[in-house]
């Protein structure tokens, strides 16, 4: 071999070596990043709700498995049909140690015109589950299924008082969207917010509401106790345990699934080292046992995604929510 030869092989051996070991480079500076102090999981509903509930079992899954180096304190900011969360979230730009657990009115306050904060106003970092509607009744109510709403419905709207814990969220969506398969204006329904869907479980029970369109599970201890029923499920599927035999809205004619989606959402401006840190911090929650435990007591769908993959699944649920909504008459 000449010595032009070894050389060049040599130089070529030097940048195959370089060329591999810089995107372990990169991904290791991706990971230098880490919180410095505790970090405050938001959330834009009440105490005891489906949000809440969530927020406080992520937070219990990254303390005790030690995935953190900071604490997480759980912060509830009411208000704005939770736009109040988004504005404080985005007063801290670039700072990873804030978040929002984010759900569909990060999408639909745009469309309803409520606010301008647009999805795209903030950093996704983790998607992390979807949930699903469910519509409950107190356990007297002379309404057996969803096709006994429909009627009631169809004769007059405004006789039948429903709770939702935010307008044009996705227990509102849904409920919205049954009224004009059942052939009613869903302009003049009676739609009561509460701030946790929790607190419209316990106005049906108590009868003060006539239903409470939320979360299975902040329905679900009522439903035990045999205070309520549930008569209909916005989901693809049947759900398992105390639920197994509530059939859903598809069962019973009407073709509706709305996704309640929950993920992990960041102030705008967050960098690429802090996103890489907090994927892999929720992927590691997400591959435990003690979180699989909770998606079963819970009634939530797991679904989890990476800051790109979350970023294209929002745009994809706001032009669909815009087109369902513009259609119901609902978007401003």
């Amino acid at each position: 071999m000449t010595t032009r030869n070894r050389w060049w092989r040599q130089g070529a051996m030097a940048m195959m070596v370089v060329s591999l070991t810089a995107p372990l480079a990169t991904r290791a500076q991706a990971q230098a990043w880490k919180p410095e102090k505790p970090v405050e999981l938001l959330v834009g509903s009440g105490a005891g709700g489906s949000a809440d509930t969530l927020a406080r079992h992520l937070q219990r899954i990254l303390q005790e498995q030690k995935l953190l180096p900071t604490p997480v304190n759980v912060l509830n900011k009411v208000g704005g049909n939770q736009t109040l969360v988004r504005t404080y979230l985005n007063q801290h730009a670039g700072d990873a140690h804030y978040f929002d657990l984010g759900n569909p009115t990060l999408i639909v306050n745009h469309i309803l015109g409520i606010t301008t904060q647009h999805y795209s106003d903030f950093t996704p970092v983790a998607l992390l589950l979807n949930e699903y509607t469910a519509f409950t009744v107190k356990a007297d109510s002379p309404v057996k299924s969803a096709r006994d709403l429909a009627e009631i419905l169809k004769k007059n709207p405004e006789a039948w008082s429903v709770g939702v814990s935010n307008l044009g969220g996705t227990n509102h969506l849904t409920y919205a969207l049954f009224a004009k398969a059942a052939g009613a204006d869903a302009k003049k329904l009676k739609v009561v917010v509460f701030k946790s869907n929790t607190e419209g479980a316990t106005a049906v029970a108590g009868g003060h509401l006539n239903m409470v369109a939320s979360a299975v599970s902040s329905a679900i201890s009522q439903v035990r106790t045999g205070h309520v029923r549930i008569i209909a499920l916005g989901a693809p599927r049947r759900l398992g345990g105390a639920i197994a035999s509530v059939p859903t809205l598809r069962e019973q004619g009407m073709d509706i699934v709305v996704s309640n989606w929950r993920g992990i959402v960041g102030a705008k401006g967050l960098s690429a080292a802090q996103v890489a840190y907090w994927e892999d911090a929720f992927a590691k929650v997400a591959a435990t046992d003690e979180w699989k435990k909770s998606l079963d007591a819970q009634f939530w769908d797991g679904n989890f995604l990476r800051s790109r993959e979350f970023g294209k699944y929002l745009e994809n649920d706001y032009n669909q929510t815009n087109a369902v909504m513009t259609d119901l008459g609902l978007a401003k």
